[in-house]
């Protein structure tokens, strides 16, 4: 069966080389080379939004924003290195800044909207079960950074180096915060270690 070439699947060099040539055309003035990497990074930058803010609308937006803020400042964006963990880092922080800005005005209003906003996630592959709605819902009732840097490493799979340059912490505060966050989750879905034998 013939399936085309996944980023995955393609050599480091190979991706990098396209990956260069459309930062280089973007910085020369050709704004219709930034398309490339709009469309190779858009789901993953709504993810990581959406890991964050919890909302699709919101998550929707924010990844738009951190496009149009990669594209205004392509310029200081230094040649050779890879567009994914800059453009992450952006995502990221403009996300965080958005939970701390309803923290401070919505906090009442945010606590309410959340059980509303389990419908925008429908479509989302890690809720396809049970099982993935259970372990959702304990990521959820993590302490906020504790929930989002659980959210990168299990869900994103970002490693520890990343997870701290996206999110200004350092490698052994994301370390601590998720080491906290799999013991609760552990003690939440206990019932779901149980029966293992491994």
């Amino acid at each position: 069966m013939f399936a085309l070439k996944s980023e995955v699947d393609r050599t480091p060099t190979e991706t990098d080389r396209i990956e260069q040539r459309a930062i280089a055309a973007v910085k020369s003035g050709d704004a219709a080379s930034y398309d490339y990497l709009v469309s190779k990074y858009m789901k993953r930058v709504v993810s990581i939004a959406w890991g964050i803010v919890r909302n699709a609308h919101d998550a929707e937006d924010l990844a738009q924003e951190a496009f149009v803020k990669a594209f205004q400042t392509i310029e200081r964006f230094k040649s050779g290195e890879p567009f994914g963990p800059w453009i992450y880092r952006i995502v990221t922080n403009l996300s965080l800044d958005v939970v701390k800005h309803r923290q401070r005005f919505r906090h009442e209003e945010l606590q309410e909207s959340l059980p509303a906003t389990r419908g925008d996630r429908a479509d989302l592959p890690a809720v396809v079960n049970e099982l993935a709605r259970r372990i959702d819902e304990a990521i959820e009732a993590l302490p906020e950074m504790q929930r989002i840097v659980a959210r990168l490493y299990l869900v994103e799979h970002f490693e520890h180096s990343e997870i701290a340059a996206m999110t200004s912490l350092s490698e052994g505060t994301v370390r601590s915060h998720l080491s906290l966050a799999r013991a609760k989750l552990r003690e939440r879905l206990a019932d779901l270690y149980e029966g293992r034998h491994d």
